[in-house]
């Protein structure tokens, strides 16, 4: 299991900074004409982060279960 710090940071950096990459990239090359394949950076950045978040969100719904008590067992 991760620290609680490093689990936020993973999680701020999938949901915060790989899309303001993205963004950034698309915005700069359509002001400045640079060239670049700004669409293509961009989805991968999206695709990434919808993947990571996706598994990040899988791994705390089994985590959080995990700190359930069972039901089934008396107190």
């Amino acid at each position: 299991m991760l620290p609680q710090k490093l689990y936020e940071s993973i999680r701020w950096i999938i949901a915060i900074i790989l899309p303001a990459i993205g963004v950034f990239i698309v915005s700069i090359d359509s002001i400045w004409a640079l060239g670049l394949p700004a669409q293509e950076i961009s989805l991968t950045l999206d695709a990434v982060g919808l993947f990571l978040g996706t598994i990040f969100g899988i791994s705390k719904v089994i985590n959080d279960k995990g700190d359930e008590p069972d039901s089934d067992t008396p107190q």
